[in-house]
């Protein structure tokens, strides 16, 4: 199995689980939406460090681009820290929520466009 497809199934991996978060929040499951949020962060954590490591760096536009995510994902995450201590609104750590998916989407595209098509 090549480098960049281990990359790929982890990354896969966590954006279901990133799903999975917002499904779970959507039902008001806040320790199955913190669980599932933890593990996709991980995972993305994994990912990014695996592939620097087998790369040598970020070479790519689609690895800038990824870290860029990457650390608006954190961000994201813990929002919803300033969300618990009352610092924002439900809807403006959701509205952070929502761009970070977009944001992976339009990642995902641009990865597979960039390496496979």
């Amino acid at each position: 199995m090549e480098p960049y497809q281990i990359h790929a199934i982890l990354q896969i991996l966590a954006f279901l689980s990133f799903l999975n978060g917002v499904y779970y929040a959507k039902k008001h499951t806040i320790r199955m939406h913190h669980y599932f949020i933890f593990i996709a962060v991980g995972l993305t954590t994994v990912a990014i460090i695996y592939m620097i490591h087998i790369t040598g760096g970020v070479s790519s536009t689609h690895g800038k681009v990824g870290i860029l995510i990457y650390f608006y994902v954190l961000f994201t995450a813990l929002s919803g820290k300033a969300f618990l201590m009352r610092k924002i609104s439900r809807k403006q750590h959701q509205y952070l929520a929502i761009i970070a998916i977009l944001l992976i989407i339009l990642q995902i595209l641009i990865g597979t466009y960039t390496f496979i098509l």
